[in-house]
């Protein structure tokens, strides 16, 4: 493997350029440690890998043993474990909802009562995530959390 970097004092942004002729468990790690302190997460969709801005995730769903990524217009896969993900989203206002999922806090338009003590919420592209019951002080609290920042900030 071969590995080259170049400082350009005339780039916009910082940006990591992976070039490789399979996905090897080495480079998947590599893909795995950019994306711990970026604002991406490298996803799969269709069989081609494409780079996801974490600002435009909606929620993310443990399905089949891969994580579904979804925006408001499509859905992406990751092998990446849920806890992998809340880890490494956990500062960017995301928090897990149920075993199997996790909100972005800033992609829900409501939250509404449900049954036998869980919580709906309601996303900007009108999709619906059940709040487990157990996970339901902490979302709450994430809210008025997230409100008081707000507010602080305006």
């Amino acid at each position: 493997m071969k590995l080259t970097s170049t400082k350009d004092d005339q780039l916009d942004d910082d940006y990591i350029d992976i070039k490789y002729r399979q996905l090897t468990p080495v480079i998947h790690k590599i893909f795995q440690l950019c994306n711990t302190t970026a604002s991406v997460l490298l996803c799969e969709k269709q069989g081609v890998v494409c780079n996801v801005d974490v600002n435009d995730i909606l929620y993310i769903e443990w399905v089949d043993n891969v994580s579904c990524i979804y925006t408001k217009d499509d859905v992406f896969s990751m092998d990446s474990p849920l806890v992998y993900l809340e880890d490494t989203l956990k500062h960017q206002h995301f928090i897990r909802v149920s075993k199997m999922a996790l909100v972005n806090l800033y992609k829900i338009k409501s939250v509404s009562n449900g049954l036998h003590f869980r919580l709906t919420a309601e996303m900007i592209n009108g999709e619906n995530v059940v709040i487990n019951r157990h996970y339901r002080k902490g979302l709450l609290a994430a809210i008025r959390e997230l409100a008081k920042e707000i507010s602080e900030n305006v």
